[in-house]
């Protein structure tokens, strides 16, 4: 919706003013000239950004809560955010950087435009070409763009949706990874100029998380998952692997009960269908193992199980155990670690029950070593 500011505006204030104190009917030639915007009109004369001498009259001011994206153009001296680790927002299918901030005093009426205000142009009057920010305010303009971080599993990544906030309330919606994970683009905010970092934001939502990126410096503010950048981008090395293999006597003859641990990864985030619940929870985050395991005939049930053996020796157990009993690794199992494991030992324990044998049958399982490095 765009808003208007019209010139005739300032006209009637001025004359109820008028008429209230005098006892004048209406405005004068001057008075209707000189009120320009919504934002009113003070006396006296200030100075633009050139140092020259402008009347108070013929300002156009934007009005307090002036914000949203724009596709234009901008006449401003930028400034570039330096990339770090505090200056990044983080989620799947997000790596979101504001990559270059800067402020000024005045917006050309097309920028304004696209950001939903509208300037009334009249043919009597000269054509308005800038508008100015409010009282104590200056416009705050941030350059973004955000990229898939690719974390694992490939393929499934949650929406999230960015928004333009402005002292806690949102006001303008962003983008959304609904539409892709690629995005580039400028916001606009006024804000009081001795606003501090957090009073304007780029705002993430993802599965009920928030988390926040400062428009005044690129900063990030605020984040209900802080603990996910102690492990992004974390990956996973199988150091050794023993390999397993055993036969026994099923109701159909000689079954093969075979495998080993070929990789793994972590994540600060897993989807339900990939045994996970969402967000790891604060100090952790979920390991998920790979293995080659041979699958047999279904009178057997595969009751094989596996556990993660941390550097203390403590045993953790898996996240959501698979329900197919013939093949118990269809699915990769998942446990949750904490956060600062670099690591672990996978144990498997196979054991197999053979039709109504009241017997299951077990061996000594095979284990592996992996390491968890910063990428």
């Amino acid at each position: 919706m765009k808003r208007l500011w019209s010139r005739q505006v300032g006209c009637a204030i001025v004359a109820a003013a008028a008429a209230a104190a005098l006892g004048l009917a209406g405005c004068s030639a001057g008075a209707a000239d000189g009120s320009r915007g919504s934002g009113g009109s003070t006396a006296g004369a200030q100075e633009d950004d050139s140092g020259e001498q402008i009347d108070d009259a013929a300002i156009v001011q934007a009005p307090a809560d002036l914000a949203g994206s724009t596709s234009l153009s901008i006449e401003a001296e930028f400034t570039a955010v330096q990339e770090s680790d505090e200056a990044r927002l983080l989620a799947p299918g997000v790596d979101l950087r504001i990559t270059e901030v800067a402020q000024t005093d005045a917006l050309s009426v097309e920028v304004v435009e696209d950001l939903g205000g509208e300037v009334e142009q009249t043919e009597d009057e000269a054509p308005v070409e800038t508008v100015h920010a409010a009282d104590g305010h200056v416009f705050w303009i941030a350059r973004y763009s955000s990229d898939d971080p690719q974390w694992e599993p490939r393929g499934e990544v949650p929406d999230s949706t960015a928004t333009l906030a402005l002292s806690g309330n949102e006001v303008a919606d962003v983008f959304t990874t609904s539409d892709g994970t690629m995005h580039r683009g400028t916001v606009v905010a006024s804000l009081p100029a001795d606003s501090g970092p957090d009073a304007g934001v780029l705002q993430v939502e993802t599965d009920e998380k928030f988390q926040e990126l400062s428009l005044l410096d690129g900063t990030r503010v605020a984040s209900d998952v802080e603990h996910i950048y102690q492990v992004a981008g974390h990956q996973v090395e199988v150091t050794s692997a023993e390999e397993f293999e055993e036969t026994f006597e099923g109701l159909t003859g000689e079954q093969r009960l075979a495998g080993s641990v070929v990789g793994g990864f972590v994540t600060p985030w897993l989807g339900r269908s990939d045994n996970g619940q969402g967000w790891a929870g604060n100090g952790q985050m979920y390991l998920s193992v790979e293995l080659e395991w041979a699958e047999f005939e279904s009178v057997s049930d595969d009751e094989t199980g596996i556990y993660v053996e941390l550097a203390d020796g403590t045993t953790v157990r898996q996240h959501d155990p698979s329900s197919y009993l013939s093949s118990p690794f269809r699915e990769n199992p998942v446990f949750l670690i904490p956060a600062d494991s670099e690591a672990v030992t996978v144990v498997l324990e196979p054991k197999v029950t053979v039709a109504l044998q009241s017997e299951a049958l077990t061996w000594d399982g095979p284990s592996a070593e992996l390491s968890i490095t910063d990428a």
